[in-house]
């Protein structure tokens, strides 16, 4: 089954592929904290993907894909999320 996938509005400006870290949240309520702290930060909102627990087998959790506009924002992104009890996994360009 193929999902139709979701269209936000607004202006991308920023197209070339940026580096992601991908955080594995064990408590869903921990990640939705952190996606508001993420966004606040600069983190680009429309380049901020979420797999909610109904999707993760087990029903329990959340997975963020974050991509960072700069190298200097991974470590920032990295040490919210592990504040937050993610496991983290930087994924390669």
């Amino acid at each position: 089954m193929i999902e139709t996938p979701q269209v936000r509005p607004g202006l991308v400006t920023h197209t070339e592929p940026m580096p992601r870290v991908i955080a594995y949240f064990y408590n869903s309520a921990q990640g939705n904290l952190a996606i508001q702290l993420l966004t606040s930060m600069g983190i680009p909102n429309d380049r901020l993907g979420v797999t909610p627990p109904e999707r993760i087998e087990g029903g329990q959790g959340m997975i963020l894909s974050i991509s960072c506009p700069d190298d200097t924002q991974i470590a920032q992104v990295e040490k919210l999320c592990r504040q937050f009890g993610a496991e983290i996994h930087r994924q390669r360009r």
